[in-house]
């Protein structure tokens, strides 16, 4: 049971402790995306935030280093089912491979247009985890994304190489990102716009990845 007194929550009922967990991801997230900084948070300040004592945290995450990894890795996890999903839908939906792989993209930019705070702390927050050596950057959950999509593109257009959509994937994908970031720091809003994201995207894709041939 949770610590009561002024300004508590009363202590969750039996089988709430996972509702708990997720309060607790959403107060740290809340606060690493205002910030920008693993340093401005606390496991009080989370608690706090949740109307928990701080000592409850640790019925969750062993440190703050693992509850600002959950953080990352939910979120990551979010932007590669969204990617997937996108993908899958408009193949279900009988667009061909060049409209499946377009769909993909949609999906990764509407999830940074729509969540600026969020793709922001997913790629540009200050931190260094501790005790991590060995271990896969949640981060590679995005790549797999990338990876998967320029793979299935590439079986149906050009299968001699499909032994290269990895490293096409991360190419796209950090041809993409590099846009998003200079669109949001383009000085007028006409430049800006989001049509014109799309237009290089569209440039981008048919530079990188390999076309049908004609009459395919």
């Amino acid at each position: 049971m949770e610590t009561q007194g002024q300004g508590r929550r009363v202590g969750n009922a039996r089988g709430q402790g996972e509702r708990l967990r997720q309060e607790i991801l959403d107060a740290a997230t809340r606060i690493l995306e205002e910030t920008g900084r693993e340093n401005a948070l606390s496991l009080r300040g989370v608690a706090r935030e949740v109307g928990i004592a701080a000592p409850s945290i640790y019925l969750h995450f062993k440190d703050k280093t693992e509850l600002v990894w959950t953080v990352l890795a939910d979120a990551y996890r979010a932007l590669a089912a969204e990617m997937a999903a996108a993908g899958k839908a408009a193949a279900a939906g009988g667009a061909d491979p060049w409209e499946q792989m377009c769909a993909t993209v949609t999906a990764y930019r509407r999830f940074a247009v729509d969540k600026p705070r969020r793709y922001r702390l997913m790629f540009s927050l200050e931190y260094e985890p501790e005790d991590r050596t060995g271990t896969d950057h949640p981060l590679g959950t995005v790549g797999l994304a990338w990876a998967e999509a320029v793979e299935t593109y590439l079986a149906a257009v050009a299968p001699e190489h499909r032994a290269e959509a990895q490293i096409l994937g991360l190419h796209l994908w950090t041809a993409v990102h590099g846009q998003l970031v200079l669109w949001r720091s383009l000085p007028h809003p006409q430049a800006g716009s989001e049509e014109r994201l799309v237009e290089m995207e569209r440039s981008l894709l048919s530079r990188l990845l390999p076309q049908p041939a004609d009459g395919d």
